[in-house]
């Protein structure tokens, strides 16, 4: 049976707990890639992500953090390189200003993070670009000031329809993505609310892997019904 485990955490306490020389623990892709960003703050997030990945790798297979070597390649998720062990997981890795996710899954699953306090969106206009009627109508029902978190919802959903795909994030497409809430019938993704932040993860068939969440999220799963028109 399909499992993905999910970790999320803060970027400034994964960098304090990795290595403080990357040279000798990230594989020459990822030093590669890490060299190119010229933002702090995306090199601090690489960083923060890939020792993420490295400790749930030895949480669930053994050995020590820095023993695994992670692919890099561009626009190309992460996969294991080298290790103590054999192994398949499939990786997912998402971040949003100091909170990153990663998961680790036996199927590939696509997984997106969004942080609450971004700068003020022009939600009616990006609503009209990447919601269905159907959509509009739901997301427009909610009292106004939960309508920034609830877009950020459909937002992370579709996005992780799309890396569940191999597929670039694109307005057209996300427009033709519906993510409907559903109660206890089928669902093929899960979504979490936190206090700062919204996370999704979505499988890619017609139901996500089961999931077991460690250490975080925090809130209980909603489950979501995805399709494609």
């Amino acid at each position: 049976m399909p499992q993905a485990r999910l970790w999320c955490g803060s970027v400034r306490q994964l960098l304090g707990d990795c290595p403080s020389d990357y040279r000798h623990w990230l594989s020459p892709t990822e030093l590669t890639r890490f060299q190119g960003f010229t933002a702090r703050h995306r090199r601090d997030q690489f960083l923060a992500g890939r020792w993420q990945v490295r400790r749930a790798l030895a949480t669930l297979h053994g050995g020590s953090a820095q023993e695994w070597q992670l692919s890099a390649l561009p626009d190309a998720p992460p996969h294991v390189a080298g290790g103590p062990v054999a192994c398949f997981d499939v990786i997912g890795i998402s971040h949003s200003g100091d909170v990153v996710a990663c998961a680790l899954s036996t199927v590939t699953c696509g997984l997106d993070l969004e942080r609450h306090d971004r700068r003020a969106l022009d939600l009616e206009g990006l609503a009209a670009l990447v919601f269905s009627d159907a959509e509009r109508e739901c997301w427009r029902a909610q009292p106004v000031a939960c309508r920034q978190t609830g877009f950020l919802g459909w937002w992370t959903l579709k996005e992780a329809w799309l890396k569940a795909r191999g597929r670039r994030l694109d307005a057209a497409a996300m427009r033709s993505i519906e993510a409907l809430p559903v109660g206890a019938g089928p669902a093929n993704a899960r979504l979490w609310r936190e206090a700062n932040f919204t996370l999704a993860l979505v499988g890619p068939g017609p139901s996500v892997p089961p999931l077991i969440a460690t250490p975080t999220p925090c809130s209980e799963a909603q489950c979501w019904w995805l399709r494609e028109s």
